[in-house]
């Protein structure tokens, strides 16, 4: 009896050991799951972010409706007027009037000049917010708009996309540069190092993006022919003088022209001069043996 109750001691005994040694072995196992999941991100591929796998090239996520309907919309409003004016000198201080009045500005200015015709073809970028007053200013003025086109682009969803994938991208990078100083060896540090400079030349390139979306969508752009006719001004005005003046020199500008181009032909008539001199001296020997036959 006491032999069997010590076979039975030793077995209990053994068990209750690999019993702990089981425990122990799956502890340390999920000690060095945890450790690869949340600190062992690789330099490429899929990255380990807290507890679960992320890929830096996934799409971020959706937003919630509620947050989507709350966000600004974002309109790109473009437009051209045409623009007749009577006095467009006059027409012109009135528009720079405008433009200063309503904080805008002009992108780009050209001016075109001729006999019968003076133009300005002007680029103005004008605060959205107050475009439509700018448009009301212009319109209650005294030149005849010939010609008006406007458009409006809405750039909301290209704008909040890029915002969204912008955040997740400073993300990553802010990540990496942690990992640089736990590196364990030259090749993890460059792999880590490229990946940074990746990452930094994508925000780079979105932060321009939304820049110029933003510049868009803050100030909208009219692009304005305002033009004159010369036949608006009355009959017996200064364009009867320019018209005289205009004659008369296209009269001396042709005189011109035709010497220039006489004197250019100088060749030619060098050879009509021999030619004729030589003519004449063979007539000369001519009459000269009729008068004189034994010559």
């Amino acid at each position: 009896m006491k032999r069997n109750h010590l076979w039975l001691l030793l077995m209990l005994f053994a068990m209750g050991a690999c019993s702990n040694k089981q425990s122990e072995s799956q502890a340390n196992a999920a000690n060095v799951e945890t450790v690869t999941l949340e600190d062992l991100a690789p330099a490429s591929g899929p990255k380990m972010w807290k507890g679960r796998t992320v890929d830096r090239n996934e799409a971020p996520e959706k937003e919630p409706l509620q947050n989507q309907q709350n966000s600004t919309i974002k309109i790109i409003r473009t437009g051209n007027i045409s623009l007749e004016s009577k006095k467009i000198e006059q027409s012109k201080a009135n528009l720079d009037a405008l433009v200063k009045k309503y904080n805008a500005y002009y992108e780009q200015e050209f001016t075109n000049n001729n006999n019968d015709f003076t133009s300005y073809n002007l680029t103005i970028r004008v605060p959205s917010n107050v475009l439509d007053n700018f448009l009301n200013a212009l319109e209650k003025g005294e030149d005849k708009i010939t010609n008006k086109n406007f458009s409006a682009d809405d750039v909301s969803i290209e704008y909040y996309d890029i915002e969204s994938r912008l955040k997740s991208k400073r993300a990553f990078l802010e990540r990496y540069q942690n990992m640089v100083s736990s590196a364990k060896n030259v090749k993890d540090l460059l792999e880590i190092q490229e990946q940074i400079r990746k990452l930094q030349e994508e925000i780079d390139s979105s932060e321009a993006t939304m820049r110029n979306l933003s510049n868009q969508v803050n100030y909208s752009t009219i692009t304005i022919n305002l033009f004159e006719y010369q036949a608006n001004l009355p009959m017996g005005s200064n364009s009867f003088w320019v018209k005289i003046k205009d004659s008369l020199t296209f009269g001396w500008n042709m005189i011109q022209t035709i010497a220039l181009g006489i004197i250019s032909l100088w060749p030619i008539w060098m050879i009509v001069v021999l030619v004729a001199w030589a003519i004449q001296r063979i007539r000369k020997t001519r009459k000269a043996k009729k008068s004189n036959p034994q010559y």
